[in-house]
């Protein structure tokens, strides 16, 4: 063997281990990664948030002479779950595999504003976490009290443009046979966990990232041009202000702690609790609260189910008995390109001959 040969082999291997030990690194640390859901400041906020309600909860049973499960949410039979322990190793195979495929796939809200005729509306690209960053274009002086509500706009605008394309992604996924195929394995989840957020299929996480993408540079192109140049979103925490705001209780969506906002506010705002029930396989249940902050979007289509205070009852899963299967990694991974292709075949076989 040549001397050339062996050193693009050895150039490979280096950049190969490179290339895992930098991705499974960033992974592991994600309490201290700005883009992550499991950024520490959001971690904090949960385990707050979760604390004060099951401190309430405790008391109300109590006085009401029940008993309180303040244990089952730190239980080791919730987080060493088999559903718990797939959603781990999904997590760290995803950190290795959504690098490869959204890099290429994913362009920055600034090269989607360009190819609609735009090219001087900049942007921050939206990673992999759909963790989307608020900065858009050049600074905006803030002693300027019209500059000030200029930014105040768009930094509502932007938000609902996000939250609006992220519903539509996932109705895609739900109301698409062939792309339900790949979401089917996050409604597997027979546990929830804030791990359970990043249960995912690489070709879901396109869909989810494009549509947002699609929606925030539409409404950043018509916004540019109505404003005359471009205008930077508030941030906190680095990250878009009412993104990061959202994401100070969103890791318990992704939980055993019920935390509803009530009916009145819950016809509004999406609280963990909808996203609860919207993991449910009961009937009443089924294909339920699709939206991620706004709740508008679900009742205009029809699929809100307001949570009251009280927590339901109900099951986790998929509803046929197939969650376990999913618990694995090749089955997670291959058999979602299947069902859809049967899905497509089947599409193609029942169109009408002269379609």
């Amino acid at each position: 063997m040549s001397e050339n040969v062996i050193d693009l082999l050895t150039q490979w291997a280096y950049q190969g281990v490179y290339y895992i030990v930098y991705h499974l690194t960033v992974a592991l640390t994600a309490l201290i990664q700005r883009s992550s859901w499991l950024y520490w400041p959001y971690v904090v906020s949960s385990l707050l948030i979760a604390a004060a309600v099951l401190t309430w909860r405790s008391r109300v049973a109590t006085r009401r002479g029940a008993d309180a499960d303040l244990a089952r949410p730190l239980s080791r039979a919730l987080w060493w779950h088999r559903s718990a322990r797939a959603d781990y190793a999904l997590y760290l195979a995803n950190a290795l595999i959504l690098p490869l495929v959204l890099t290429p796939l994913l362009p920055s809200i600034g090269t989607v504003c360009a190819a609609l005729g735009s090219p001087d509306c900049l942007s921050g690209a939206t990673s992999a976490g759909m963790q989307a960053s608020g900065a858009v274009g050049a600074s905006v002086a803030i002693n300027d009290a019209a500059a000030i509500a200029l930014r105040i706009i768009w930094t509502l605008l932007f938000f609902i443009a996000l939250d609006f394309g992220r519903f539509l992604a996932h109705c895609l996924l739900h109301d698409c046979p062939a792309l339900w195929a790949f979401h089917r394995l996050h409604h597997s989840a027979q546990v929830l966990t804030p791990i359970t957020a990043f249960r995912a299929h690489p070709v879901e996480l396109l869909i989810m990232a494009w549509g947002p993408l699609a929606s925030t540079a539409v409404v950043t192109l018509i916004f540019n041009r109505l404003s005359g140049h471009p205008v930077e979103s508030f941030t906190f925490l680095g990250l878009h202000l009412l993104l990061a705001l959202t994401n100070l209780i969103d890791n318990l969506r992704h939980s055993s702690v019920w935390v509803s906002y009530g009916k009145r506010v819950g016809r509004w705002l999406i609280s963990p609790a909808h996203h609860q029930l919207h993991h449910s396989c009961e009937p009443r249940h089924m294909g339920c609260n699709r939206g991620f902050t706004l709740a508008l979007w679900d009742r205009l289509y029809g699929t809100l189910y307001i949570p009251g205070i009280e927590p339901e009852s109900f099951r986790l899963g998929l509803g046929d008995g197939s969650e376990p299967a999913w618990h694995r990694l090749t089955h997670a991974y291959l058999q979602p390109f299947r069902e859809c292709l049967s899905c497509l075949v089947a599409w193609v076989r029942g169109r009408p001959r002269n379609a």
